[in-house]
């Protein structure tokens, strides 16, 4: 509601081996974010579609190490593009980019996050976030130097303290979480999260609303509250395997 330019990015891939969902938050001078978003999406993306179709080509389902491994580099690849980019282009020196990477591969969610970018799971009516921001003030409250709640009020949730382009080695946490059927993952830029809270997110997607217009209302709602950034929204349902 606020800014002229969107300098988030989101890319979705759907299929029977991996299926890819990446979103990533842009930061730097004007338009220097939403190019380094687009390049992490981008470079992600590819590396992991690469990934996929060389475990396509064995007959034994992946090991979860395999993933691991292709997340990792993929976000080392794409903190390797952002900085070249940035090196040779002068208005966009500084850039970077938060993100927030998924592989649904069968019965498991794997994530790789730098940033405040984030990855919750809707489950049996409770919301928990499965990622934990790379943030100057989510190293206070794991300090014990801040409560949760005078964190948010704090106007310094944007200091973060791990993006892609801002170092040599890219340092992603991974997460790897088993899914069942009804589950929902949502991935969010912190134009979501900065202004709605987990409650709030929770009793959204409690509705009986399709995916999509759920997806409409988180970000409708945001916006109502003052849409102060880009909001970015991926969400995903585990179906029941099909029958056979």
């Amino acid at each position: 509601m606020v800014r002229p330019n969107n300098e988030d990015a989101v890319h979705i891939e759907v299929d029977t081996v991996w299926s890819v969902a990446v979103l990533a938050d842009g930061m730097g001078g004007y338009r220097a974010g939403e190019v380094a978003s687009a390049l992490a999406v981008q470079c992600i993306t590819q590396s992991l579609q690469h990934s996929a179709l060389k475990s396509a080509k064995k007959s034994q389902p992946p090991r979860m190490a395999v993933v691991h491994r292709a997340l990792e580099h993929c976000v080392q690849a794409a903190n390797t593009s952002v900085r070249a980019h940035a090196r040779e282009h002068a208005d966009c020196q500084g850039m970077g980019a938060t993100v927030v990477a998924a592989v649904f591969v069968q019965d498991r969610l794997v994530l790789a996050h730098l940033g405040d970018s984030r990855a919750y799971l809707w489950r049996g009516e409770t919301l928990t976030q499965l990622t934990s921001d790379h943030s100057w003030l989510q190293e206070q409250i794991d300090a014990g130097q801040i409560s949760a709640d005078a964190a948010a009020q704090s106007g310094l949730g944007h200091l973060v303290t791990r993006a892609l382009g801002v170092a040599e080695r890219a340092r992603p946490t991974l997460h790897e979480q088993m899914l069942e059927a009804g589950d929902r993952i949502l991935l969010c830029s912190d134009g979501l999260s900065d202004l709605l809270t987990a409650g709030e997110i929770a009793a959204l997607l409690a509705t009986p609303e399709p995916l999509a217009r759920q997806a409409e209302q988180l970000i409708a709602r945001a916006n109502a509250l003052g849409g102060h950034d880009n909001i970015s929204v991926i969400l995903a349902s585990v179906e029941p395997a099909p029958a056979r």
